[in-house]
């Protein structure tokens, strides 16, 4: 700093106490210095720079700039009767002897530090130009407002030596919060005021070189063990766990790591803190230290799930608790050895390895939950998150939805906003399931508030939340949502956590929006990419394969569809759907029952007219595990039928209370998955002539047909071709001989050709060729 910088305000305000000692304290870069040689030039005054006390006489100025890190000698006795003046300049952390007595006699002021602060009155009387850029640029301190050409390596070098070098482990600490969070615990601000105001950082233009310096301070002092506990102990208190560990992680002190880690709720630190950190904490231990603690072992099981490696978490188990640690039965026994704190965590585990919950084994583990104390909020909300995932996928929303508001109050109260969007999330998921798209995007909007007020960023809990609001606007008829998240965030998400029900939700809205607004080949390769990512999970395959076949069947590639279901393999077949035995109803396994109705869906475009199908389609709608989605196309085929056996009266009154749940809803989503059936039923006169006159479902309609979910004329409708001549032009597309087409449709093989002509005829083909590609063309087939 140059040391002739005018400063009059500070000058004439030094001059104008009364005191005969005048003290400037103040961390290096105050213009101290600059001050006093100012007065030493205005008195003729000679600057005693020594850590001895200078020599004086009465009726004289004594002026003394008392080196940095010194030790000086006491004010004598004298000072206080003489009247000699002295001004004397030093850093905060420099005792002065006998200054406490001065001041205390009022012999003695001490300047406030931020007076030698540069205010905006003041830069504008000493600068001619730039004030606005020199304030902002130094926030007001000397050293840079003076020196607008420091050089950011420098100033980081001036930083640590002469403003952070000395100071105590705590002040280190509030200025590394204040560069990270913006706020501190300013219990010793005299060592940084340059740096921070009360509010956050001072200088703001530059806190990369505060960062760096800071940085370099506190690595050499955790270099001393004393210091680095300090420092690491003050992070903690702080409120801090994440760096305290990391500084004990650092210097080996693996026990105290433990210990905050722990203290800083152990496997649940991932939704306080984040995943980015959780890693980084994991993997600052050594793995044979790691594999000796309990709360290690669970939390890198933890880790293993969120990244989708249950085999990982399933060896970790094993080798630390043994081979018993993966046999639930086991696990959950009564005389089971385990702590509950596995065993909560065991149970967690069931869910990404989509196991099978029995009513006994879920009733173990409500036992389980009393053994936590009620204000152990997080492991009794994550208990009940834990068993909301059973609920959902067994299609028994009522208690899902009790569950999952006792998880959310649990949440709640142990204030834990990215718990809380998970069950947000799975709430919306419910509804969603149910068909009730307002209620839906209520809990979506509630799961982003809580998103945002994460104190880190989720990737992918991000991309989860993006799904669920392209979900509920395809709901209500809006793809381009959908559509733009599987095109840009589909190759992420799917290599991440993913329960069980958000991958039946993914794989069932993503390949419908792919086969409807896209092609069918886009739809089953999505399919296929997610083959491969579960390929070891058989369920996960069935429910793959379950969702190619309805997305053939969409596309009116019925044949296929049927030879892909029949592929399957799985105790549901088609004999067994068709037998009438009573069972359908009593079917409770997710899998089982949409193999069933996608069999049902087959068997009623190819024999609607088939004895006790009727029967069969409303004892699956008794089904209580079926969704309401489920029961809705399966509500459809019954209109259908009664269509087809031409009880369009029954037809009418069954659309009409779908239409009208729908509308209420705000869903026609669950409509567009069976168009296939609905274009047929709409397109009759009588049927939708009669929907036309309710002015809610002419908009569901409406909305059904802007979206391009329904077309605006049925298929068998262009070019004249009957219903029949349709299904028989689509078979052969597929690519049907007429023995099959006819054994399907309960033909004879001369009938079939005499469809088969007049199909040539009405579409002005020669041969089975031609009408094929004439079908592509006008868009019978995909």
């Amino acid at each position: 700093m140059q040391h002739l910088v005018h400063r009059p305000r500070v000058f004439d305000a030094l001059l104008a106490r009364r005191e005969p000692i005048v003290v400037l304290d103040a961390p290096a870069g105050m213009g101290k210095t600059s001050a006093l040689n100012e007065i030493a030039a205005h008195f003729g005054a000679e600057i005693h720079a020594d850590e001895t006390t200078p020599a004086w006489r009465p009726d004289q100025v004594c002026i003394w700039d008392i080196p940095p890190h010194g030790k000086p000698t006491a004010l004598p006795e004298a000072f206080l009767s003489a009247r000699a003046r002295i001004f004397i300049a030093k850093r905060p952390d420099t005792l002065l002897p006998g200054l406490s007595r001065a001041i205390a006699y009022g012999q003695a002021y001490v300047v406030d530090q931020a007076f030698l602060l540069i205010d905006q009155h003041e830069a504008t009387e000493i600068f001619a130009e730039g004030v606005a850029d020199i304030m902002h640029a130094s926030g007001g301190w000397p050293l840079i407002a003076f020196n607008p050409t420091l050089s950011s390596e420098r100033l980081s070098a001036f930083l640590e030596s002469e403003l952070l070098q000395s100071a105590p482990p705590e002040v280190l600490v509030d200025l590394r919060i204040v560069l990270d969070t913006g706020k501190g615990d300013f219990r010793e601000q005299s060592h940084f005021l340059p740096l921070v105001a009360e509010n956050g950082l001072r200088v703001k233009a530059i806190a990369s070189e505060i960062d760096r310096a800071l940085d370099a301070v506190i690595a050499e002092r955790i270099k001393v063990l004393a210091d680095a506990k300090a420092i690491a102990d003050s992070f903690a208190a702080h409120g801090h766990p994440i760096r305290a560990i990391e500084i004990f992680q650092r210097v080996g002190l693996y026990d105290s790591a433990l210990k905050i880690f722990t203290e800083a709720k152990g496997i649940f630190l991932l939704y306080f803190h984040g995943p980015e950190a959780y890693d980084r904490i994991l993997a600052g231990f050594p793995r044979s230290y790691a594999l000796q603690s309990e709360v290690l072992v669970l939390a890198l099981a933890l880790q293993a799930l969120k990244l989708g490696d249950v085999s990982r978490a399933r060896r970790l188990l094993a080798d630390r608790f043994g081979d018993l640690a993966n046999d639930p039965d086991a696990v959950f026994a009564q005389n089971a050895v385990f702590s509950r704190e596995f065993r909560a965590f065991r149970l967690l585990m069931l869910i990404y390895e989509d196991y099978f919950f029995s009513e006994k084994l879920l009733e173990t583990c409500f036992a389980l939950v009393a053994e936590f104390p009620l204000d152990d909020h997080l492991f009794r909300g994550s208990f009940y998150n834990s068993v909301l995932e059973f609920y959902i996928r067994n299609r028994r929303f009522a208690e899902a939805e009790e569950v999952a508001q006792r998880a959310m109050h649990h949440y709640e109260h142990a204030n834990a906003p990215m718990l809380c969007f998970y069950v947000s999330l799975h709430q919306a998921l419910i509804r969603l399931l149910m068909g009730d798209a307002l209620a839906a995007r209520k809990h979506s909007l509630r799961a982003a508030e809580s998103l945002r007020e994460l104190p880190f960023e989720s990737r992918n809990d991000q991309r989860l939340q993006l799904l669920l609001e392209a979900c509920v606007e395809y709901e209500t008829g809006r793809a381009e949502p959908l559509a733009r998240f599987l095109s840009l965030e589909i190759d992420d998400f799917s290599h991440s956590e993913i329960w069980p029900s958000l991958l039946e939700f993914a794989l069932h809205y993503g390949s419908q929006a792919l086969g409807d607004h896209f092609s069918t080949i886009a739809a089953r390769s999505f399919l296929d990419r997610w083959r491969v990512y579960q390929v070891s999970n058989r369920q996960f395959q069935a429910m793959i394969e379950i969702r190619e076949a309805a997305i053939l069947q969409n596309a009116n590639r019925w044949q296929e569809a049927s030879q892909c279901l029949a592929a399957i393999t799985s105790r549901i077949d088609r004999n067994r759907v068709v037998s009438n035995d009573g069972e359908l109803v009593h079917l409770h396994d997710r899998d089982e029952i949409a193999l069933a109705l996608a069999w049902l869906r087959q068997t009623t475009y190819e024999q609607p007219a088939r004895p006790g199908l009727e029967s069969l389609i409303e004892g699956i709608i008794g089904n209580r595990h079926l969704t309401d989605r489920q029961r809705l196309s399966a509500q459809i085929w019954l209109a259908y039928i009664a269509k087809r056996q031409r009880n369009l009266t029954r037809a009418r009154a069954i659309l009409q209370k779908i239409f009208e749940d729908c509308a209420r809803l705000g869903a026609i989503a669950p409509l567009s998955e069976e168009r296939v059936f609905l274009e047929e039923l709409i397109d009759n006169q009588r049927i939708g002539g009669f929907l036309a006159t309710s002015l809610p479902i002419r908009q569901i309609i409406r909305k059904l047909r802007d979206s391009g979910r329904l077309s605006s004329r049925s298929a068998g409708g262009r070019n004249d071709l009957s219903r029949r001549e349709s299904k028989i032009l689509l078979m052969i597309s597929e690519g049907a001989a007429n023995k099959f087409i006819a054994s399907t449709l309960g033909l004879s093989e001369a009938t079939v050709k005499f469809h088969l002509g007049n199909v040539y005829r009405k579409l002005g083909c020669r041969n089975r060729q031609e009408a094929i590609s004439a079908a592509r063309a006008l868009g019978f087939v995909s």
